[in-house]
């Protein structure tokens, strides 16, 4: 079965609902964090996972609806509404509503993030998009970076619990640790599990699961690399 192909001139319609999904997105991430069970609510704020596959998703959503210079840039506008709408909830909710009209105040420390939705949404978009892709290795990038993005939320916290006990073995850790790696243990089967549902062709499969794990640790790297900036700026984490 062949992906449809992108439309040249697609509807202001659909690249308005593409968009839309940032906003959504960042407005419901406290709302779901609230919600969810244990774990799912994590995802969308304690981790980067539920964002970036939610632009994934909406990559593969839009490749055959929107012409294909329009769904990296639905990418960058949905993350980057994502950010924008999150700092606001986030914001109403701590300060008030009336603190909104300060935008300076409370979206200027977000400048970061800002930023790396503008990287982030493009590339996670196209390569949502390639999972429907005719040729198969298009179809396990996408697809090995849709539980990949799960895989990299996953190590973050185990590698630097094992880099921390490697480098101070004589410190004692406040708490067990089996709680994060029980969490770490669930965001990877997310991870596999949504890629056994999406992954649709013949053969995608078992390819698509063993992709997970180059596509993760490039994608570790890339998160590592922007909370550990991101914590020097002063920032914090989101969330």
């Amino acid at each position: 079965m062949k992906t449809a192909p992108s439309t040249g001139s697609p509807s202001p319609l659909v690249f308005l609902l593409a968009a839309l999904a940032g906003p959504a997105l960042g407005g419901l991430s406290l709302l779901v964090t609230a919600l969810l069970p244990w774990g799912f609510g994590g995802l969308f704020v304690d981790a980067a996972a539920g964002w970036c596959a939610v632009a994934l998703l909406l990559g593969l959503w839009a490749s055959t609806r929107l012409a294909p210079w329009q769904v990296p840039v639905s990418g960058a506008v949905a993350l980057l509404s994502a950010v924008v709408c999150y700092y606001g909830v986030a914001t109403a909710l701590t300060e008030g509503p009336g603190a909104l009209l300060d935008p300076v105040a409370w979206l200027l420390p977000a400048w970061l993030w800002l930023l790396a939705a503008c990287a982030a949404g493009p590339l996670l978009t196209t390569a949502g998009a390639w999972i429907g892709h005719e040729r198969r290795p298009r179809r396990l990038v996408g697809l090995g970076l849709l539980g990949g993005v799960f895989l990299a939320d996953a190590l973050l916290p185990v590698l630097d619990w094992a880099h921390f006990r490697i480098t101070s073995p004589e410190l004692t850790l406040p708490g067990s640790p089996v709680p994060m790696f029980v969490q770490s243990a669930f965001y990877v089967l997310v991870g596999v599990a949504l890629v056994l549902v999406v992954a649709r062709r013949p053969g995608d499969r078992p390819r698509a699961l063993v992709a997970m794990v180059p596509a993760g640790l490039v994608w570790y790297v890339g998160v590592w690399g922007a909370q550990k900036t991101i914590f020097l700026a002063g920032m914090g984490y989101l969330g």
